[in-house]
Parts: structure tokens; sequence; C-alpha cells
């Protein structure tokens, strides 16, 4: 055995002195980074020597556990150039390698079958860490076909540089599905939530099918807990009993909205209603209207009612209808709109979903003021949080077509698609990115698209720092709008101080450009920053935007309120 020892001149450290800086010695294998988040010693902690004793044998287990069983740390502590330091002297060893994984018990699957789950092999750097997810990834594998009662047990023999790994594992019987059942409802109907969780009887069992269930369950937003038990059937040793146990929670609420949106000063009073289990059949019905009015008698009004039906007609197709209803008077001009949108959206994957809709709109005090359309969506969402994802991704394309033999007063064709990345810097830090692009282009009866089929830039949800629709090469009623639209925002997110307000640093892109005068220097610009605050149903938002690219003297930016993230 080989001992270190360290000597270390450094002036004597005081009761009561604060620790400035943390440093270690002798780390090939880990970085700095690493090594810090481990140990409890930080810049401003009291210098303690228990601590440090403390924190040299926690660094000890940490590189033991990946394979480094001969190391040795010792500490240091004193005071450089008027600087508390403490150190850790760090002597690795040799990092010890899996010679072989072996497998007892394995009936169902062979040794090479069970090999391809984990994420290590022979002669790979050794890892408690590993072999503690290698054990986990062969009950999933069990789990997710049909052996509900498998048990997997890890251990390793230390042979010199070499580890032997040993799985154990107690199969348990294959089992089906006999029954499902559900507990705890007192509203919604069993038959409604045996709907939702798609088990039928007679299926093999598989954990993941049943997770998938809960989720299902959960997103029918009618439930505050959602719980699911395997219970062995008595009936028979290959089959279980599958019970869901579930929590009501409100099913009906109403909120009110208030704020301020400037420049220009303008209201925002709303009130919504939401019912979440309409004939006791899990339906959805959200009404909500909106007033807004501006200090120069201008004002917008809109009426919105969305019903959403699962599970129509018994398949895994959901029906949605969205009648609306928009009031603008913009000095002396005016805007109504009518119009309601009809769509089925189907899951075609877990995190994947297709949507077909028909829009039908109304522009009144136009010539040309219906649009009957049909559009094609795709939806992909990886995002770990709908509020506030902390990494994911989220890309919808989609395509539109009106006129033709839909009919109405506008041929067009409209292709539009929105990606999303979302990516964890560490430490609580997100770095998140949209891109946008889209095109519409006008066919048949129409030389030009009307001015609100096209697309419009500026705002807090997409170019802050400029006004709402203040591009675009055509001027209407109050705004400019474009054929074509590319936008793009980028954002670093802070971890939520005290868990409750955060600070977002922002940089937003954007250029509406006509058919064919799109322009690599037409892009406007603008950046800022903002607070964000964290409520149940997601943060509210203050954000600070400055045009960066021909601003005006006096422009002192735009400040703006909402309610979730921007994208």
């Amino acid at each position: 055995m080989v001992f270190l020892t360290v000597i270390v001149i450094l002036g004597q450290v005081a009761p009561g002195m604060k620790v400035d800086i943390v440093r270690f010695a002798g780390n090939k294998s880990f970085s700095h980074r690493v090594l810090v988040n481990i140990v409890q010693v930080k810049p401003g902690a009291l210098a303690m020597e228990a601590l440090l004793d403390e924190d040299a044998r926690t660094l000890e287990a940490f590189y033991r556990n990946e394979g480094f069983f001969d190391v040795q740390v010792e500490k240091g502590l004193g005071v450089v150039a008027q600087k508390v330091v403490a150190t850790f002297y760090i002597q690795e060893g040799v990092r010890a390698k899996v010679a072989d994984v072996v497998f007892e018990g394995n009936r169902a699957f062979t040794a090479e079958r069970l090999k391809r789950v984990l994420k290590f092999g022979a002669q790979a750097p050794f890892s408690l860490a590993s072999v503690k997810a290698g054990t986990q990834s062969l009950r999933n594998l069990y789990l997710n076909t049909g052996y509900p009662f498998v048990t997997v047990e890890d251990s390793f023999e230390r042979r010199d540089t070499l580890v032997l790994v040993r799985y154990r594992v107690a199969e348990g019987p294959r089992c089906y599905i006999r029954d499902v059942r559900v507990r705890g409802n007192r509203s919604v109907r069993t038959a409604t939530i045996l709907q939702s969780v798609e088990i039928k009887k007679g299926e093999m069992f598989s954990r993941r099918r049943l997770e998938e269930a809960q989720r299902r369950v959960y997103a029918m937003k009618v439930f505050s807990r959602v719980l699911f038990y395997v219970i062995p059937d008595s009936l028979a040793s290959d089959s279980v009993v599958v019970r869901f146990d579930v929590v009501e929670g409100a099913q009906k609420g109403i909120a009110l909205g208030v704020g301020l949106e400037t420049p220009p000063s303008r209201a925002l009073f709303s009130v919504e209603w939401e019912h979440n289990n309409v004939m006791n059949r899990g339906q959805w019905l959200i009404a909500e209207v909106v007033f807004s009015p501006d200090l120069s008698k201008n004002y917008r009004s809109s009426f919105d009612l969305t019903w959403r039906v699962p599970y129509l007609f018994w398949t895994r197709v959901d029906f949605q209808s969205h009648p609306f209803f928009y009031y603008e008077r913009f000095d002396s001009a005016r805007q109504r709109e009518y119009g309601i949108e009809n769509g089925l959206q189907k899951d075609i994957a877990p995190q994947l979903r297709l949507g077909l809709f028909n829009r039908l709109r109304l522009v009144a005090d136009t010539s040309r003021g219906i649009t009957n359309s049909l559009a094609l969506s795709l939806i992909y969402d990886s995002r770990d949080n709908f509020f506030d994802p902390q990494r994911g991704v989220y890309f919808q394309p989609g395509l539109e077509g009106a006129g033709g033999i839909l009919l109405g007063d506008n041929d067009f064709v409209r292709g539009v698609a929105d990606i999303r990345v979302y990516q964890s810097l560490g430490r609580g830090f997100v770095f998140a990115v949209r891109g946008l692009g889209g095109r519409v282009i006008p066919y048949g009866r129409s030389a030009s698209v009307p001015y609100y089929e096209e697309f419009s830039l500026g705002g807090k949800n997409n170019l802050r720092g400029y006004p709402d629709r203040a591009l675009g090469p055509d001027t209407a009623r109050g705004g400019r709008y474009g054929p074509v639209i590319l936008n793009a925002n980028v954002e670093v997110r802070s971890p939520y101080i005290l868990r409750w307000v955060g600070v977002v640093g922002f940089i937003d892109w954007g250029q509406i450009a006509g058919q064919r005068d799109l322009k690599l220097r037409g892009f406007e610009v603008g950046a800022g920053f903002g607070l964000r605050l964290r409520t149940p149903v997601g943060p509210i938002r203050l954000d600070w935007g400055k045009r960066l690219k021909g601003a005006a003297a006096g422009d002192w930016g735009r400040i703006y309120f909402g309610v979730l993230h921007a994208f």
C-alpha cells in the first residue's frame, strides 16, 4: 500500500475564518467542476477541519465507486496571499476495468440478450453507478415483457485491477392482465376512465403501458392523484389484476385576469370559465372573454369557446370545436371577425400527434372576407415540463390550403414550421432557442393574400423591443403584414431564486418580407432581460426589451407583461 504524504506550509487559519478558494490537486480523471459539486466546502463556508475531513472521505468514496479502489485523499487548509485556501490532494491510483458480466437465474432471455440492455461491458471502466443503472435496465426489460414480480440483484468481485459483475435474476411468472379496475371516482364514470386507460383484459403485462395509461388519466385534468397497483390474481398464478386509484380534483373553475401593456398604454381584462368533466364523460368546455381598451378610446374584445371530446366514437381520435368572435376598434376603422375551427387529433406515438382541422373565418367590413381552409399539422413534443421545460424538443410543421374546392373568397396555401429546443446547462440554468418560418402563397382566383391572412411580427411573444405588428411590407388596420416570416429567439433562464423568482436574458431576430424580397440584412433585432415569477400554473413574466436596429431617439425600450414563457 502506498500512502500519500502532504506537507503544506501555509499561514494559520484563525477560528471563524471563511474559505475563499477550493482547489483539487492530482485529479486526472475528473474535473474541478465535477469534484466541487461533491464536497460540502464551498467559498464562503466556515473553514472547519472536521468538515474538510468529511469531504476527503466523501471524495474517496466517490472515486472507489468509479473503480479507483486504491485512491487516497488528504486535505490542506491555510492562508495564501490573504486568501483562505482549502486544497484536496488526490492520489487516484489505477482504475479497475470490468472483466466480464455474468447472469444467474435468467431463463426467458439469453445472457447475450441481457448484455445488450447494459450500457457497459467487458473491458469498460468500472462504475458502480453503471452497475446500478444496469440493474434497473434489466428490471425494465422484464417488467415491460410480462414479468411483474421480477427481482434483480447486483454484486461484484474485485480481482486486482479487474472486476467481475454479477446479476442474479428471479423472473417470477409471466403474466397477462385478467381485469382492470378503478377505485375512488365519484362523479367521473368508470367507463370514461377505462377508455383513457386503454388497457384491455387479456393483454400481456407491461409496466410501460401502465405508466402511459397513468399519464393519460392525469391528462383528463379532473384528478389530483392517479396511482396504479398490480395485484396477484387469486384465480391463476399467470395473471394479475390492475387497479387504478384516483382522487378527483376540482372540475370547474373561473379565472379573472387584469393586466397592463405598454407602450402603448393598454389595459387587459379577461374572464375564463372551465369545466373539465362535461356530462361526467371527461369532455372539456372552456369559455373566455377578453376586453382591452387603451387611452385613445380604442379597444379590442374577443370571445372564445372550446369544446373537446376525447375518444370520439370510442377511438383514440379527439374532436375539438372552437367558435370565436373578435372585434377591434382603431381610430375610425373597425374589424369584426367570426369563425369556427373544427378538428380531429390522434396520438400516433407517445410524443407524436397528428391533427386535421377545418377553419371557417369571416372578416366583416372587407370585400374578401370569407376564408374556408383545411390544415394538416404534426406535433412532436418531448419537453419534460409544459409550463417550465428544462430539456426537450417541440416541433410543429403545418400545411394549410384555403379556397379551391372549399370555396370562400380566398385561395392560398400556407406552410409554417415552429421548432423549440431546451437544454439544461446545469445548476438550474436553461438554454432555450426557437426558430419559426412560414410562407403563404396565393393561387387560383387570388392574386394576393389579404392582410389578415398574412404574418405579423412585434411584441411580447416574438420580437421584444418592437410594438405589435411592427414589421412587413403591407400596411393595414393599424399594423404591418407580409406573406413571409422568419423569427428566432434565444433565452438563457436562471434557476428560481428562493424557488419563486428567476431571471431571463434574451435576444430576438425577425423579418416579415414580401414574396421575393427576403434579405439577410432585413432582420430586425431586439434584446433585453426579464423576471419570472413562479406560480402553480406556470411563470408570470415581466420583460424589458430594447430595439437594437434603427431605434428612434429617446427609445428607452418597452415593458411587457404576460403569463408563461415567450416560448
